[in-house]
């Protein structure tokens, strides 16, 4: 397959780009993604956008475009031991999480300005980040993040885990490579899980909350 010269990154983007990989903070990477989406190439963000329409799970979604309300943390604690609902607000207060954060991302807008279909699938899908920890039962450690978004990008790219994905094993390059067979050991466990499971961003997965989580990961593939 050949390849025609990539155009230059914008000024702008390369400055974001360089202060993401030298800092160690896990969320160095947001404002690295969100500069990406306003100067990136136009043609790269243009491919995120069709991958993202053209998966099928995305088809379903567009039909009803589901959103669940802000989960009652109260309510899922007095749900039955090793249920999703139990175990989600067991992950909760565990990692002392608000479960409001991730709906109110910056990423939401900016995808909203490149369609109401785009907008609308990266809503969900940051209602769904902290479920994939859940199900899958990936933590919250740095690595664990790793493979959640190495999941994530498995069952759809997207420019935000996409970019975690592509940039960190770019840090262990330059600052610490010691710790590259973790990360990567991290990238491969997470994405071969995702690429193997059964699709999980059309599941109206809060209607499932007195399930056991053990039922749900082998009805999903994820045990």
């Amino acid at each position: 397959m050949a390849f025609e010269k990539s155009p230059a990154l914008h000024p702008e983007l390369v400055d974001s780009l360089l202060e993401s990989l030298a800092s160690w903070d896990p969320r160095a990477s947001v404002p690295l993604a969100l500069t990406y989406m306003r100067v990136g190439d136009k043609q790269a963000l243009a491919g995120f956008d069709a991958m993202a329409l053209a998966n099928p799970s995305a088809q379903n979604m567009l039909k009803d475009r589901y959103l669940s309300p802000t989960p009652d943390v109260e309510a899922l604690a007095s749900m039955p031991e090793g249920s999703l609902g139990r175990e989600f607000e067991r992950y909760l207060t565990h990692n002392d999480l608000d479960a409001n954060l991730l709906r109110e991302s910056a990423f939401i807008p900016a995808h909203r300005e490149r369609g109401q279909d785009v907008g609308y699938l990266a809503e969900r899908g940051f209602q769904l980040h902290d479920m994939f920890h859940v199900l899958t039962g990936f933590d919250t450690t740095p690595l664990g993040e790793v493979r959640v978004v190495s999941f994530t990008v498995a069952q759809t790219p997207a420019p935000y885990p996409a970019m975690i994905l592509a940039s960190r094993p770019l840090q262990m390059v330059l600052y610490r490579p010691e710790l590259m067979p973790a990360v990567m050991d991290a990238i491969t466990e997470g994405w071969a899980l995702g690429r193997r499971a059964r699709p999980l961003l059309d599941v109206h997965w809060e209607e499932h909350w007195e399930r056991p989580l053990t039922e749900l990961r082998q009805e999903y593939d994820l045990a």
